[in-house]
């Protein structure tokens, strides 16, 4: 029988100088990319419309692209009221009220009128973002419709 002799060579010798190639293959490990992710719950703005007053409670350190984060923050306010969003379509929010008989009948024209603002103003700060389109049951105090981000110019702005 043939005897096999298998030698094992540690690696302790001098380093070799490092490879001067530049081009990277497939066994190359890629720096991993750094990737901010948005908050979920983000409220620009909370909206006193008596003294039409919107006060920033967001200042944004990111570009906030995520209609749901602020949906998310509308909805941390406004628990009894169910905000959901339903889409982005060129300009506009689509976004629907689950338990609106709370929201147009029971709150009165004055909180109705401040729940709309507050959703329209901190939607439209959603780049490209210029209306918001709110469907829900029509009630005694809120009608559904499409809601411009022009309707709020004249509101003063003061931060937290």
């Amino acid at each position: 029988m043939p005897f096999v002799f298998i030698v094992f060579i540690s690696c302790s010798g001098p380093d070799k100088p490092a490879d001067t190639d530049n081009t990277a293959d497939s066994t190359d490990i890629l720096e991993p990319e750094t990737v901010m992710e948005q908050p979920d719950t983000v409220l620009f703005w909370t909206v006193d419309i008596e003294q039409k007053v919107k006060t920033r409670v967001y200042k944004d350190t990111m570009t906030i692209t995520e209609p749901q984060s602020i949906v998310n923050g509308i909805n941390s306010i406004y628990p009894s009221i169910r905000l959901e969003f339903l889409k982005l379509s060129g300009d506009t929010v689509y976004a629907h009220i689950d338990s609106s008989f709370t929201f147009a009948n029971d709150m009165g024209s004055f909180g109705a009128s401040e729940y709309i603002s507050t959703v329209v103003l901190n939607l439209t700060m959603l780049p490209g973002i210029n209306y918001v389109n709110l469907d829900f049951p029509e009630g005694s105090h809120a009608t559904p419709g499409v809601f411009a981000k022009t309707s709020y110019t004249g509101y003063k702005e003061r931060e937290d």
